[in-house]
């Protein structure tokens, strides 16, 4: 190869080389592909960008087997996320899990500078020819399909051709404008602004976002943020953003602003020294996957609008959209003809739907999000702090899991292998995320009901999967499982409405979380009523009765809370288990019986199984909350006293209430302070003990009503179930998570 161009079609041409161009050129190379990396600069250059690598982003940067050149980075083990008006904000913090077997952490933080030039090296390494200082001027396409690019060097005009183009050419790309795929006017990009300060004290491992910052010319709320972002000792980088420009706000105001609150307000930063003028770039929102290609053309990174509107971050999104990009590049060159990419947009919208708002509404649909998690960043009700995650955490929520291993790590072990269920809760995964990813993208990220960072709760998916099965169903009920999991969620949307705005008064507003409460109830109780009709109406009407038993029983609940509820705790135990959790598993065995045409008497044996394992599941949801962990909504202890005074408090934390006197004060300053106290006051009385006795109980209940259930894999599949939870139920459970 001459390295020039001239001459010469490479398989590959890839323009631009940041993570998502340097990311294509050296998959592709390290499959064989003849490739070359243009760009248009000179390297090492700088970048302004905030320098963090999510975990994401570290696994594909080990996987190009890069971090061993990258010697500075600095580690990152959470998320620290301080919300509302300034020098008023709360503060949650996320931490990322344990350290990786590796010695890895959940993500880095290293100066584009040296990452850039460092994965450039690495792809030429592979076989990949970088020509810097080359300027791209268009596209070259023939009978409309791409077959190269235009461009000019030091040595003048030249025609760079291939067999496919990767355009990762920035959030201004002009290839992607001349190609159609995105609009000329480019829409209202966004922006961000970054610098470095030095000077300050050894800094945590933490990334600390800001939100929103305000309008310095009216005060009024931007759909803006500013970080602090640590590079390591005494080091940090320091910017603002804002998802899109407001007439009269200048990004350098807006950054100013942002510097002077940090300096009143974080101790550590009122000595630091700024290191130079800030440096900015646009940010494009326009996450579209089916304009992400055209025939011989495919768009990469933030040429794709790969961004998180929420903290502008992109890094991964880009290793990752490089990466898919060779794979597709290099399977299509395997069959010949290159022109039909339609796979790279099919696997953006699997892999980054719910992560990437889509579609040129994205930055209004964010508005939206920023209005309901500011509004409800104090409250732990069950939706609320699901969405909360989804939002500010999404590498840490397991999603609607769309992959085998993921939709059954938890409770593998529990299931007979003959039963083959991984597929079809793979396709009950897909059902869940695109009942919300169109209009709804950001809820696509919502933790599922079983996860493997968290205690196993059987859900009424799989229940229904398996009832159906202990009847010899051939064919997975799968859409009537997805109804049965979408009827959960609206439980969880619907335990969160509250009539009562923050404050305690009834002066009217806009309540956005009651709003976003009601709406994704509704929205999660149309789609399993519409899927349940689709399949039998007798069926939805068993669903819809099932529903509405679960509202009463919550609603007795409720009414029992406000009425100083009854002095046997037992009578707590017996109105929990006909609500929620526990009446939407009896239906869902209910269900899975019915449709595998299982005698009335065998229903209502799964249906008693069903309740049981579904109070039991909740209880042990609780006493890992309640005893130092996190529940499967990514809760601690403090959402129990939080939800108190709405009576939606647990069955184990009103027993250690009645103990302790009907009263608890803590004194703790920091949230994790107080949780710790509480979790200590708990465990100080018998209700962690009580609850575990109560799970066994249940555990047992359950296995009792198995008898009459033909014997098979998915009888077996059941006691295994139960005898997970009988191993699980003990009140140190939260302590060894």
């Amino acid at each position: 190869m001459d390295g020039t161009g001239n001459g010469t079609e490479w398989d590959a041409v890839v323009v631009g080389a940041g993570p998502a161009g340097a990311a294509a050129a050296f998959h592709l190379a390290r499959r064989g592909r003849r490739v070359v990396l243009l760009e248009r600069t000179a390297f090492p250059r700088d970048k302004s960008c905030g320098d963090a690598v999510n975990r994401a982003g570290v696994e594909l940067l080990r996987e190009m087997d890069v971090l061993g050149d990258l010697p500075g980075a600095f580690g990152i083990g959470g998320l620290e996320v301080s919300m509302g008006p300034a020098g008023e904000r709360s503060t949650r913090a996320f931490r990322y899990g344990r350290e990786d077997p590796s010695g890895g952490r959940y993500g880095i933080v290293v100066p584009r500078s040296l990452l850039d030039d460092v994965l450039v090296r690495r792809a030429v390494a592979a076989g990949a020819v970088f020509r810097p200082r080359v300027h791209v001027r268009g596209l070259v396409s023939e009978d409309g399909v791409v077959r190269g690019v235009e461009a000019v060097t030091a040595g003048g005009r030249e025609t760079v051709r291939g067999r496919v183009v990767v355009a990762a050419d920035g959030s201004t790309s002009k290839l992607a404008r001349q190609s159609g795929l995105v609009e000329t006017a480019r829409g209202r990009l966004g922006y961000a602004m970054r610098t470095y300060f030095s000077g300050a004290p050894v800094l945590e491992d933490t990334l600390s976002f800001h939100m929103p910052l305000d309008n310095p010319a009216t005060h009024s709320r931007l759909p803006a943020y500013g970080w602090i972002i640590p590079l390591g000792p005494g080091r940090a980088n320091v910017g603002a953003g804002v998802a899109e420009k407001h007439p009269g706000v200048r990004l350098d105001d807006l950054f100013d602003r942002f510097v002077a609150e940090l300096r009143a307000t974080v101790p550590w930063f009122a000595d630091a020294r700024q290191e130079g003028p800030p440096k900015g770039a646009p940010l494009f929102f326009g996450f579209t996957p089916a304009r992400s290609w055209s025939p011989g053309l495919v768009l990469a990174g933030d040429a794709a609008g790969m961004v998180n509107p929420g903290t502008g971050e992109g890094i991964s999104f880009a290793l990752e959209s490089g990466k898919i990009a060779a794979e597709v590049v290099d399977a299509r060159l395997a069959g010949g003809p290159a022109e039909d990419l339609s796979e790279y947009a099919a696997t953006l919208t699997r892999r980054f739907s719910g992560h990437l708002e889509t579609g040129r509404h994205a930055v209004n649909r964010h508005r939206l999000a920023w209005r309901v998690l500011e509004d409800t960043f104090d409250s732990d009700r069950p939706v609320f702090a699901l969405a909360r995650r989804a939002m500010l955490a999404p590498d840490h929520t397991a999603g609607f899991e769309t992959t085998a291993p993921g939709a059954l790590d938890d409770i593998r072990h529990c299931l007979d292998p003959g039963l083959r269920l991984a597929a079809p809760l793979v396709e009950v995964g897909e059902i869940l995320a695109d009942t919300v990813r169109k209009d709804w993208p950001f809820l696509d990220r919502l933790p599922a009901l079983l996860s493997e960072e968290y205690l196993m709760a059987p859900r009424p998916a799989l229940l229904v999967l398996l009832a159906a099965a202990a009847y010899g169903q051939d064919r997975p009920p799968v859409a009537l499982a997805a109804a049965t999991d979408l009827a959960a969620l609206a439980a969880i949307a619907q335990a969160s409405v509250d009539v009562t705005p923050p404050g305690g008064t009834r002066v009217p507003r806009q309540n956005w979380g009651t709003m976003f409460a009601v709406l994704t109830t509704d929205l999660f109780l149309a789609r399993a009523l519409e899927l349940c009709a689709t399949q039998d109406v007798r069926l939805t009407a068993r669903l819809a009765r099932a529903i509405e038993d679960a509202s009463h029983g919550r609603m007795a609940e409720l009414a029992a809370a406000r009425a100083a509820g009854p002095s046997d705790p037992r009578a707590w135990l017996d109105l929990s288990a006909a609500s929620g959790t526990a009446a939407l598993c009896a239906a869902a065995c209910d269900i899975g019986a019915a449709t595998a045409g299982a005698p009335g008497a065998a229903g209502e044996a799964l249906s008693g199984y069903g309740r049981a394992i579904g109070a039991a599941a909740q209880l042990a949801d609780d006493l890992r909350r309640l005893s130092g962990g996190l529940d499967r909504l990514g809760r601690d202890a403090l959402a129990d006293l939080d939800d108190h005074d709405a009576g939606l408090s647990s069955v184990p934390f009103r027993l250690a209430l009645a103990e302790l006197g009907g009263e608890i004060r803590l004194e703790g300053s920091s949230r994790p302070e107080r949780a710790a106290e509480l979790t200590a006051l708990v465990g100080r009385t018998t209700a962690l003990k009580q609850t575990a006795v109560w799970i066994r109980e249940l555990c047992r209940q359950a296995q009792q009503s198995l008898p009459g259930v033909p014997e098979g894999p998915a009888r077996t599949s059941l006691h295994a179930i139960a005898d997970h939870l009988l191993r699980t139920a003990r009140p140190d459970l939260g302590a060894r998570s």
